[in-house]
């Protein structure tokens, strides 16, 4: 059997529960290990190396013996179409396929697909975000129907914390830092997740945030693949590298928008769903106004 995901983070973190003989595995993994296979060493420093070894394992997917008696693909929304019927071909003729996505989390552009003779069950339940937080994403309408919050915690309503230049915004994050410190979470139990990602946010390549250094991928790989991180105690990643993964506290930052576009929300439903107990976010005033407007205007409706 084979769990497939779409980010190495997540796949990475889901090694760790996963039983031995499952193999766990994120997409460009598995186009990677077969280009390297049929042609040696990858070279890494090459800006298309995962996309052409995505290109190259979609394109040879024919060639390929079944092997799989059950595949789990997760994050299927962020697939290509062809992404998806290349990795169907790993199933043997009676092997089962579950395949796990939310539109309420597709961050990026991709196809539509569907898959034949499919069984399709739909749950809008949340079991890991406080009833409060989920109190929020409905109220800003982030997803296509409401979400039913199935926590034990009531948790809290996000925090605020404004900020008008990059200084401040700095400033801002390690203020809710320090605030989850006090209310005692440990710095392990943090996060702190950029709403942009990680080639247009300013936290990129930023060493350290007040007294702690951060720790955050370099954008580098070694020579099997393996993501390079700094060495820090916080934790600094973005929405979309982060999505399918959760901490116990989340400092939500970089929030710096005027309307509250469908995408904007879903890089925020992303956002607040990754906490398991609170949520900080650091945003600008404009941005804040925005998500007022719009519970303004959904309240009138």
């Amino acid at each position: 059997m084979a769990y497939l995901c779409y980010n190495r983070p997540l796949a990475d973190a889901m090694r760790v529960h996963a039983p031995a003989r499952a193999e766990v595995v994120n997409f460009h993994e598995l186009a990677v290990d077969y280009v390297q296979r049929c042609d040696g060493e990858l070279d890494f420093s090459q800006p298309r190396a995962l996309e052409q070894a995505a290109e190259r394992y979609t394109r040879d997917s024919m060639a390929r013996v079944a092997r799989l008696d059950v595949l789990v693909i997760d994050e299927g929304q962020d697939f290509e179409p062809a992404w998806i019927e290349a990795v169907c071909e790993l199933l043997r003729p009676d092997g089962r396929l579950y395949l796990l996505e939310d539109q309420d989390q597709r961050l990026y552009e991709r196809g539509d697909f569907e898959i034949a003779g499919s069984v399709d069950v739909d749950s809008y339940d949340n079991y890991r975000s406080p009833r409060l937080i989920c109190d929020v994403i409905n109220a800003l309408g982030l997803s296509r129907r409401a979400v039913d919050s199935r926590s034990p915690h009531q948790g809290e309503v996000p925090g605020f914390h404004h900020y008008a230049s990059h200084d401040q915004m700095l400033e801002q994050i390690e203020r809710a830092v320090n605030g989850l410190l006090v209310r005692g979470f440990a710095l392990a139990d943090i996060v702190v997740l950029s709403h942009r990602g990680r080639v247009g946010s300013s936290l990129t390549d930023l060493r350290q945030i007040g007294p702690w250094r951060t720790r955050q991928f370099t954008g580098k790989y070694d020579r099997h693949g393996n993501p390079l991180w700094t060495e820090g105690e916080l934790l600094v990643e973005s929405v979309y590298r982060y999505k399918g993964q959760s901490a116990p506290a989340v400092v939500l930052a970089e929030l710096a928008f005027d309307v509250l576009t469908p995408q904007e929300k879903k890089k925020l439903f992303v956002g607040l769903t990754r906490a398991q107990m609170a949520v900080d976010i650091v945003l600008t005033a404009a941005a804040e106004q925005a998500m007022l407007a719009e519970m303004s205007r959904r309240d009138r409706a």
